[in-house]
């Protein structure tokens, strides 16, 4: 029986350090996959299509080609969308076992389209197995007809706990997100008119940060309110997390926030809305405080327990740092890797 996996990963370039760690126990080879989205408009309406299928027909050719020269035994996936349909396609062609990994916006978003809808009931009719990264995408994924399911978390590649901190800055809270509709940021902002002395740093960039800036003036929220945009350094993001006071996500839709995870690494009490994968690590009244969507009182209300109740903040602290343990990357890579050797050999 053949024991040496050999992997073929489709995923983009941030995937590499996960890379490093399944390669401990397979050989592990990938493919950096990069999506580049066609602007909007009418004129680009003529070339979205044969672009699309033009940049098809080259993935599907270079993962075949990788797929051959590297002796593959599965092909794997991160993304149910054009990526998995092209990983799906691929892994139909070669004859290989075919996982995808979903994440979130590729069920929650994507699928809601009639092409979209058909490309995820494809790649999950061709898929092996589907890893998810919360129990509520497995749901959905199962509505779709994937065969065989596992619930796999995103991991954190982070090292050292610091069980000192960074000094605290009283009442700040952070929040970090794409600044977009569907992370309801603008709900955060207006629950900051209710907070007493707090302060809010957004750190993230999207098409909504014009309009969010704005609103923080039109409230009168300039001096305590702060937009800093993305910050791709990881040891200046864990700064910023490290000396704030409580990590906040007011997102209407969510699989499993990843950034959730990164806050309660660095100790944070978390206030979230009750959406997705959000409730399977965040318990209300434990490790933070959980509250409807679309609701900037509840939110303000529950931000200010947060900051107010010292007692709560520190029990919320050790509970989140023992729950971030789970999610680290030598952990999540021996899960994923258990699964692959599962489906590649065992089915």
């Amino acid at each position: 029986m053949k024991t040496q996996l050999r992997v073929l990963l489709f995923a983009e370039p941030e995937f590499a350090s996960d890379v490093d760690t399944l390669s401990q126990f397979a050989v592990v080879r990938q493919v950096k996959w990069r999506y580049k989205p066609v602007p909007d408009g009418t004129r680009y309406a003529c070339i979205r299509m044969p672009y699309r299928i033009m940049e098809g027909f080259y993935w599907v050719s270079k993962l075949l080609v990788e797929t051959q020269r590297f002796q593959v035994d599965i092909i794997v996936a991160r993304f149910a969308y054009f990526c998995g349909l092209i990983g799906a396609i691929a892994a139909g062609l070669s004859r290989r076992k075919f996982i995808v990994r979903v994440v979130g916006s590729d069920l929650k978003v994507h699928s809601r389209s009639l092409i979209g809808g058909i490309t995820v009931l494809l790649i999950f009719r061709i898929a092996s197995g589907a890893i998810c990264t919360s129990r509520d995408l497995e749901n959905i994924a199962k509505s779709f007809g994937a065969k065989s399911t596992r619930v796999i978390p995103s991991a954190l590649n982070l090292h050292g706990f610091n069980e000192t901190g960074a000094p605290k800055k009283d009442r700040k809270v952070i929040t970090v997100s794409r600044l977009a509709r569907a992370k309801g940021i603008s709900y955060l902002v207006r629950a900051m008119t209710y907070v007493k002395d707090g302060t809010l740093i957004v750190i993230g960039d999207g098409p909504e940060k014009t309009e969010l800036e704005s609103l923080s003036e039109n409230l009168g929220l300039s001096g305590r309110v702060s937009f800093t945009g993305w910050i791709n350094n990881r040891s200046r993001l864990s700064q910023h997390l490290k000396r704030a006071t409580v990590f906040v996500l007011p997102s209407l839709s969510e699989g499993t926030p990843r950034v959730i995870m990164e806050a309660m690494y660095w100790g944070l009490p978390i206030v979230a809305t009750n959406v997705g994968g959000i409730p399977e690590i965040v318990v209300d009244g434990v490790n933070g405080f959980l509250v409807p969507p679309r609701n900037e009182k509840a939110l303000a209300q529950a931000i200010e327990k947060a900051l107010s109740d010292t007692d709560f903040q520190r029990k919320a602290s050790v509970e989140n740092r023992e729950v971030a343990k789970r999610f680290l990357l030598p952990k999540v890579a021996q899960s994923t890797y258990n699964y692959f050797r599962e489906i590649a050999f065992d089915q």
